[in-house]
């Protein structure tokens, strides 16, 4: 993947069937087996590879995640060789997945099994998300590590393969970098423990009222120009148990967000957890900003709590993604 036009950075791309995993059954077959991917540092790594480069600018930085995406490409993927409709039987998540150095679920419980001596591969589109931060970067070749890990139905790891992807950024002589870099750099940071939240249904009064878990300071955005908007999104419509979907819907629970100080002056959306993005958050401001706010998950708008009743006991998950677009 090489960039030779830097306007590509201000407004973005997608390249369309960038990834692909490819599956074999070997002599065993796999049911509700899961998929993750995870990138082993923040950013692509630049490699310094240009000594007249460096030797003009100095050494250059590195690419932060942030800008990047992956989003499931069916048309680019192949189904397996004794099913032709093998790929859409997965079930394989059609959102946009933000990536970030932590393990990131790409198929949460396959509805179709790996099959013994069969074949079939699954294709992602990578996706630059525009922003004139990026014409400080330098001309080089970036580099990031990206480990896939294949876990069977009790969420043991069976095996897991590490992808070296690079990207190489050559616009022509003296188009980068540019000083463009702002006093506040763009991003958005889930802090005080806000990225492992537990709601405990453990009293018959959870039961009668609801729960709720407030994080005080568990979001931060900054903002060079103060004018951005947040979508939360979750992996799928329904919580999972140990691998595996449940039948208790995500948007059983509702998120909201306050201010910490009265000097933010945000708009809100109190919002029931989707798999499709829900609008949460828009900030129409006009300077730079670091601004916090405090995020609270709760079940207590919901006239009972039927959907956590009568089921089995133990831990329910769900993935949640925030996603910072500017306006």
């Amino acid at each position: 993947m090489v960039i030779h036009d830097t306007a590509i950075l201000a407004t973005g791309a997608t390249y369309n069937n960038n990834m692909t995993v490819q599956f074999n059954g070997g002599n065993a077959s796999l049911p509700q087996w899961k998929l993750t991917v995870q990138p082993l540092t923040a950013y692509f790594t630049a490699l310094q590879i240009s000594a007249g480069d460096i030797a003009q600018w100095g050494y250059g930085p590195n690419w932060p995640l942030q800008y990047f995406s992956l989003q499931f490409n069916p048309g680019s993927s192949q189904n397996s060789w004794s099913d032709a409709n093998s790929v859409s039987k997965i079930g394989v998540p059609s959102n946009v997945i933000p990536l970030t150095a932590t393990e990131i679920t790409l198929v949460e419980r396959s509805n179709h099994p790996i099959i013994a001596n069969d074949y079939f591969s699954l294709s992602y589109n990578l996706i630059l998300h525009g922003n004139r931060q990026m014409m400080a970067l330098h001309r080089d070749d970036y580099v990031l590590v990206m480990r896939y890990r294949l876990y069977n139905k009790q969420g043991v790891l069976l095996n897991q393969s590490d992808y070296s992807h690079k990207i190489g950024l050559w616009p022509p002589w003296t188009h980068l970098p540019q000083t463009v870099t702002p006093a506040i750099l763009n991003g958005i940071v889930l802090q005080n423990g806000a990225n492992n939240v537990t709601l405990n249904f453990n009293a018959p009064t959870a039961f009668a009222n609801g729960v709720e878990t407030i994080i005080n300071n568990g979001l931060q955005v900054s903002s060079s120009d103060g004018k951005y908007q947040i979508t939360v999104q979750t992996l799928s419509e329904y919580f999972s148990k140990s691998g595996s979907s449940s039948v208790i819907p995500v948007n059983k629970v509702r998120l909201t967000a306050t201010p910490v100080t009265s000097s933010v002056l945000s708009t809100y959306n109190a919002v029931d957890l989707s798999a499709s993005p829900k609008n949460f958050i828009r900030n129409a401001g006009t300077a730079p900003i670091v601004n916090n706010y405090n995020i609270k998950y709760s079940t207590k708008h919901n006239t009972n709590q039927d959907a956590f009743m009568s089921v089995e006991a133990g831990n329910y998950e769900t993935q949640i993604t925030f996603i910072m677009s500017p306006l």
